[in-house]
């Protein structure tokens, strides 16, 4: 699926304005980042939500994930998948 699909998709569309435009923002900076760098920034942006009252739902971080890793390697992917259930 590609990154505007996800965009257009109806849980993507239900989302906060913030968490899409966080969602977004992302995407396009993720596209050059590594898996060691997207880690914290994933980390600043829950921190940001949740002083204004909000928070990713589990389906909503997987949405994320799999916007961010969707050009990976399935061997980056497994990575991700890996550090994320830890966290």
């Amino acid at each position: 699926m590609q990154q505007q699909d996800f965009f257009m998709t109806e849980e993507f569309q239900r989302l906060h304005p913030l968490k899409q435009r966080i969602i977004k923002e992302l995407a396009t900076t993720g596209n050059n980042s590594s898996i060691e760098s997207m880690i914290p920034k994933i980390m600043t942006i829950n921190k940001e939500l949740s002083k204004r009252n909000l928070s990713f739902t589990k389906s909503e971080s997987r949405l994320m994930i799999d916007i961010l890793t969707r050009d990976m390697s399935p061997e980056k992917r497994q990575k991700i998948d890996m550090i994320m259930s830890m966290m």
